[in-house]
């Protein structure tokens, strides 16, 4: 017997070479998949990839992958286009676009907004940047009685 002490699994961080590869790859997927293209399925591989994941220097980063649109805003906006090619960049954009497809449309006009200033975007992350604006504009065309 070990005299080690075990650290329990609910104090522990979590390691991203141990995330599945499913998992990790739904971190991408914001940048390649147009709005209406995420569904359930998609958006339970996204949550469970951001679930276990702690930021130690981000405060809101809790209420972020909790469901909170306007933490997981102030975190992407805070970050800056500069490190958009990062992880946490990624986490935090995956954790967005879960807030967007539960119905927040500011969230998806932030989206919209990052697409289209990423570093060398082109017309493919335009059309994405589209997809979400027009999600974000839904609910007041259905209410116009416009809905595409």
């Amino acid at each position: 017997m070990s005299t080690q002490r075990k650290i329990s699994d609910e104090n522990a961080i979590p390691d991203f070479r141990s995330m599945d590869e499913m998992s990790f790859r739904a971190l991408g997927w914001w940048r390649c998949t147009r709005a209406d293209n995420f569904h359930t399925p998609s958006l339970g591989q996204m949550k469970a990839a951001v679930a276990n994941v702690s930021m130690l220097a981000e405060p809101r980063w809790r209420e972020a992958a909790s469901g909170d649109s306007a933490a997981a805003i102030a975190i992407v906006m805070a970050m800056g286009m500069h490190n958009s090619q990062t992880l946490k960049f990624d986490l935090c954009m995956t954790a967005l676009v879960i807030c967007a497809c539960e119905g927040d449309a500011a969230s998806c006009l932030v989206i919209a907004w990052v697409l289209r200033r990423l570093p060398k975007a082109k017309t493919r992350e335009k059309r994405l940047a589209t997809s979400w604006t027009v999600r974000a504009m839904r609910p007041l065309l259905a209410r116009a009685g416009l809905e595409p």
